[in-house]
């Protein structure tokens, strides 16, 4: 009796194991060529109830996971960029291993777990070949990069920001404490870029505009001297124009002049709202990987008090330009390039607190922009902007009438937002028409040329960097407003005493083309 019961239970599970699909890699195939994201499929009704997948690559785990279900295959997806895994045959730092292995292991094992203990099922493997970055040639003359425009091409991209304040008493900085972290949900708007002509020279005349949101005829934003969002129609965004070099060197910008009905003479726009982002530069010169050369940020910078003779819409910061490497973004070949700006002043006091290992020491100012520029489409995939500013207030008011130009609340709101939207007398976005002296990559436009606030008692010796053409742009403004490089007026100052006499800020843009 015992031994006729046992051999149902175990025809019983030969049955659901016949009835099971074969537990096998079908994508991607032995021997494949891979890179960015890899698409991983088993077919459906391979994984038994309670079992999972554990994912290795040359026998090291990466994770264990039941892959979701698309149709009639279970798919995983290796992102290889972002968990930063080595081209085949190099090591972490991109060097050539002499003598490494041709292919990489890919393997997946099946568990299920019984009697309270995983057991191995089942297992498949591949080999694959990894290349994100030597698979593209790079010619020993270097790289000549240069954008490529033709009449009638739109370029849309998808801007997000998110911005971090870390406001700290001078008395606490002195005593060792650490500062308070708060954080603004992220904004997000949508940039064209329409090429309406080009030159025989390489030259192209570009039209610059904010787009509402997709499916939308409004985009919604929060102006600086507010701390909520408010609704932008389509009407409300003007256009500007530059004319720039294949290296994305401005010739020169300006606002459209239409002629209104009855009127005898044009006038300007200068109540809509402005969408300041000049396309990055290129090196002028062929470039290989590891080459640097002296670069330059164009960051937006209008004059709508004096439109007419306005010739230029961008302000120019030194910066060092470096070739990362070339890598897959996308499904396209890139060059990833880097500007880079770092600067700084410490007074004596400053000195003594960074000996004292306080948080803050000095004002400070670094921008990182990472560039993906594609090398067969001939236009920028992608970019990161990471803006980090140190800075002392001296008797400066955090809170509503703050010298970051904005109105915001003290407290975890913050000042108002790093600016950049940039409009005229009635305009939603501020009011008032902006000067040619606002707008820094949304850094305040409540800051003097030395990059100290208006009404404040004065700089510190020596100012903040820069000052002056070409300097390094003044104070930041804080969360909670528009991305950078979108016109407004500038913002208050305030004159009461605070205890938050040091601030840092933490602003990272995402440039991301829309397919």
């Amino acid at each position: 009796m015992k031994r006729w019961i046992g051999s149902l239970v175990l025809a019983g599970l030969t049955s659901a194991v016949m009835a099971q699909a074969p537990f096998t890699i079908v994508r991607p195939a032995d021997g494949s060529r891979v890179r960015e994201k890899v698409h991983i499929l088993i077919p459906k009704g391979s994984i038994p109830a309670g079992g999972y997948v554990g994912v290795f690559l040359n026998d090291k785990l990466i994770e264990a996971v039941v892959p979701p279900l698309h149709g009639k295959y279970y798919e995983y997806i290796l992102d290889t960029k972002g968990r930063g895994i080595p081209d085949t045959g190099y090591d972490e730092h991109g060097s050539k291993i002499d003598g490494g292995r041709a292919t990489d292991k890919l393997e997946l094992v099946l568990y299920a777990d019984r009697d309270d203990k995983s057991r191995i099922v089942d297992r498949s493997s591949v080999d694959i070949k990894i290349g994100n970055h030597a698979s593209i040639p790079v010619p020993n003359s270097g790289l000549k990069l240069r954008y490529r425009f033709v009449p009638g091409q739109d370029m849309i991209y998808d801007l997000t920001q998110f911005v971090q304040v870390q406001p700290m008493s001078d008395v606490d900085n002195e005593n060792g404490g650490k500062a308070a972290t708060f954080e603004s949900e992220g904004e997000r708007i949508r940039l064209l870029y329409a090429v309406t002509d080009a030159y025989g020279n390489g030259d192209g005349l570009l039209r610059l505009q904010a787009l509402p949101m997709k499916g939308k005829d409004y985009a919604d934003l929060t102006p600086s001297s507010e701390t909520t969002q408010k609704r932008f129609y389509d009407v409300d965004m003007a256009p500007l124009y530059m004319r720039i070099k294949s290296t994305g060197q401005e010739v020169f910008g300006a606002l459209p002049a239409y002629v209104a009905f009855e009127s005898p003479t044009g006038s300007a726009n200068t109540g809509g709202l402005f969408a300041a982002f000049p396309l990055p530069t290129l090196p002028s010169k062929s470039v290989r990987p590891g080459d640097s050369w002296q670069s330059n940020f164009q960051n937006g910078a209008l004059n709508l008090e004096n439109w007419t003779d306005m010739k230029t819409v961008v302000r120019k910061i030194p910066a060092r330009g470096e070739f990362v490497d070339v890598e897959w973004e996308r499904g396209h070949p890139c060059a990833r390039i880097r500007n880079v700006i770092e600067a700084g002043t410490m007074t004596e006091d400053d000195k003594k607190l960074a000996a004292k290992g306080a948080q803050f020491a000095g004002d400070k100012v670094g921008i990182t922009e990472t560039i993906w520029f594609a090398m067969d489409t001939r236009q920028i995939l992608k970019i990161q902007r990471d803006m980090k500013i140190d800075r002392k207030l001296d008797n400066a008011s955090f809170g509503g009438g703050n010298p970051f130009g904005g109105g915001g609340p003290s407290g975890p709101s913050g000042p108002g937002g790093p600016g950049g939207f940039k409009g005229g007398p009635g305009n939603k976005f501020g009011g008032g028409g902006a000067t040619s002296g606002d707008s820094h990559f949304g850094l305040s436009t409540s800051f003097n040329q030395k990059g100290f606030p208006r009404g404040g008692p004065g700089g510190r010796p020596g100012g903040f960097p820069g000052g002056g053409p070409g300097g390094f742009p003044g104070g930041p403004q804080g969360p909670g407003g528009p991305p950078p490089g979108f016109g407004q007026q500038s913002g208050r100052t305030g004159t009461a005493a605070s205890q938050a006499t040091f601030v840092r800020i933490h602003i990272l843009q995402t440039f991301t083309l829309e397919k």
